[in-house]
């Protein structure tokens, strides 16, 4: 009887931990999307022409962007950083910012590399719409305009049909340049 009872708790402890386990990656998967969403807001806010004699750069399809805006930096990062920014999903179902430093110059020279920084992985693909002013306020696939679009909308569709969906990111960028 002993023998029973004793199985009975290890039983249970086990059951108990699996739920622990779970529930900690649950919130760190949370915590990593929260993340992407703050990055990619930070990114589309920022997207506007470095002063008023350059004209936004701004290209959308439905599944990728370009456009330049500024990187974000840690606390104890004073510069700002500006760079040609490209937000794709690769073949191994990551979400990639690709990215180059943005000149106010002509480059002698070949360009450098991107650089490129893996966002969040497991994603099936990044679905991209915009928001201008003309056609009544409808939502559009594709941008390419001079001017920037009122508001980005970004749905991540996730590659493992178990994965709890994640609501659509809706961005503004800087209309005016400074």
């Amino acid at each position: 009887m002993l023998g029973l009872l004793f199985v009975g708790l290890l039983q249970e402890n086990r059951f108990v931990l699996l739920g622990w386990d779970r529930q900690a990656r649950l919130m760190s998967r949370s915590e990593d999307l929260d993340a992407v969403a703050r990055t990619l807001r930070h990114l589309i806010e920022q997207a506007a022409p470095v002063s008023k004699w350059e004209t936004p750069v701004f290209a959308g399809s439905m599944h990728s962007v370009t456009f330049t805006s500024v990187l974000p930096t840690g606390a104890a990062e004073r510069a700002v950083r500006r760079a040609d920014v490209e937000l794709i999903v690769d073949g191994g179902h990551r979400l990639i910012l690709v990215w180059t430093p943005h000149l106010h110059a002509f480059r002698v020279g070949p360009p450098p590399r991107p650089e490129r920084t893996e966002l969040l992985d497991g994603v099936e693909r990044l679905d991209l719409s915009y928001l201008g002013t003309a056609n009544g306020g409808v939502w559009q696939s594709a941008w390419h305009d001079a001017a920037l679009p009122r508001l980005v909308r970004m749905r991540m569709v996730f590659s493992d049909p178990g994965h709890a969906s994640w609501p659509d990111i809706l961005a503004a960028p800087v209309l005016e340049a400074e």
